[in-house]
């Protein structure tokens, strides 16, 4: 047996059969009985990265992953023992690789037969494969999709689908970020050209019209035509993929070189990514809607409690504005509304007083509806805590204004509690709990007022 650095040959009468199979760019191994290795093809030396010493004469159990190695072993039996009765079929196994990764390829079996036909080679089983990097990269990314993980890592993975069918061509994602802010994902040259700001790009041609469509180094902007021809490429293809969150498509590229095969070569890939990444971005603007509408109340379209305390921890809570104040506001007389009109006629007053509330906030304050009557408003950015008296006593004029609903006059008032701090002096529930206990007070002065809480907060 040859275990040399070059490509593998096997003694007769089997070493035919290493001179095709030297020949396949597909994974190659024949093992004894055994499961010892007596040959591995080149490719499958690339593929794992065990030079051919490394790997002949060793168990091919050493290779498998734990999982699969019971399924491959029976396998295997059950053809030196002529017992398998029906073709064997493909199936994928994991190969361990010289980094220690696992990689999935998609492999068949037979009995090794002889020149003739006859079966010289008895006892000796060839293993070919193919690499599944389709399969792999799809594994990934359903891996994050459940997991929950960041869109853009899922989108990161999407040109891989390109770059391991054409490893010297070049592809790119555009794409809009989860903070509305455009990223990119792919191969340095293929992002770099991307972010070439100029008019008339292929990728923002077919991003406005929603249509795939190709271009020559001719069809490109000076700017873009320059650094694309000096890195050998020859033309691009670009296929749009809708967003449905944020309405503007992302975008494939995908870059071809000087003398290469036509673009048409990359369309199995193309289409691949493009099937996956509409996946990615549905299922991005559907939990971003689930999520909207766990922090939305329904009634008055506020945010609802949970979502309030969000904001208040991200409007600075450790370090940010000046000064935050937390306005807590409780309706005077509500009751009586549902009491004698109904819930259909107090639901309509509870829209809007959110209406009214929102309508007497300056720029960057946020109101939300905590449950019930009880509203509340986060006001970063005060210079003093005047600033958080003068919203109250717009909020407390705003609702003590008559509501007309369907010829229903209802008069209600509002009692708002006021709490202030510093960055980093509380946090986000402590703050809401100081404004309810200034609350306590505004009702106990007489309802329909403010209170200040003047104890360090």
């Amino acid at each position: 047996m040859s275990s040399g650095t070059e490509p593998g040959a096997m003694a007769d009468p089997s070493s035919w059969a290493a001179q095709a199979f030297d020949r396949l760019a597909d994974f190659v191994t024949v093992i004894e009985p055994t499961g010892e290795i007596v040959y591995v093809n080149p490719f499958a030396s690339d593929l794992l990265g065990f030079a051919p010493s490394e790997s002949v004469g060793r168990n091919i159990a050493e290779f498998l992953h734990p999982d699969d190695l019971i399924r491959a072993l029976r396998v295997v039996g059950m053809m030196v023992d002529r017992s398998l009765d029906v073709p064997v079929t493909p199936a994928v196994y994991r190969l361990r690789r010289l980094d220690g990764t696992w990689c999935p390829v998609e492999i068949n079996a037979s009995m090794l037969p002889g020149p003739d036909g006859d079966d010289p080679g008895a006892g000796l089983v060839v293993i070919i494969g193919r690499y599944s990097g389709d399969r792999d990269l799809q594994d990934q990314i359903m891996e994050q999709l459940t997991s929950g993980r960041d869109p853009g890592e899922m989108i990161s993975l999407i040109p891989e689908f390109g770059h391991w069918r054409h490893p010297n061509d070049h592809y790119a994602v555009l794409f809009t970020g989860d903070d509305g802010r455009p990223k990119s994902a792919g191969s340095p040259l293929a992002c770099k050209l991307a972010a070439i700001d100029v008019a008339g790009t292929p990728w923002q041609r077919a991003a406005e019209s929603g249509d795939e469509l190709t271009a020559t180094l001719a069809d490109l902007p000076d700017a873009v035509r320059q650094p694309a021809s000096a890195a050998g490429l020859a033309e691009c293809w670009v296929v749009p993929v809708p967003d449905p969150l944020f309405g503007m498509p992302a975008t494939i590229i995908a870059w071809g070189r000087d003398g290469a095969s036509a673009m048409e070569i990359h369309r199995y890939a193309i289409e691949t990514m493009a099937r996956l990444l509409t996946l990615i971005l549905q299922w991005r603007q559907q939990v971003t809607t689930l999520r909207q509408a766990a922090r939305r109340d329904p009634l008055t379209g506020l945010i609802n409690r949970s979502g309030f305390l969000e904001e208040l921890e991200a409007a600075g809570i450790g370090g940010g504005p000046p000064r935050i104040g937390v306005l807590y506001i409780d309706l005077d007389g509500f009751k009586g509304v549902n009491d004698d009109h109904g819930h259909r006629i107090g639901d309509a007053v509870l829209a809007q007083v959110g209406q009214r509330i929102t309508g007497v906030l300056r720029p960057g304050d946020v109101v939300g509806r905590l449950g019930g009557d009880e509203f509340a408003v986060l006001c970063p950015h005060l210079v003093a805590d005047q600033d958080a008296v003068a919203i109250a006593e717009r909020v407390v004029a705003a609702v003590e204004r008559p509501f007309d609903e369907d010829g229903v006059q209802v008069t209600i008032g509002a009692s708002v509690g006021i709490a202030t701090t510093e960055p980093g002096r509380l946090d986000a529930e402590q703050l809401i709990d100081a404004a309810d206990q200034a609350l306590y007070h505004a009702k106990g002065e007489g309802r329909g007022r403010w209170h200040l809480l003047t104890s360090p907060v």
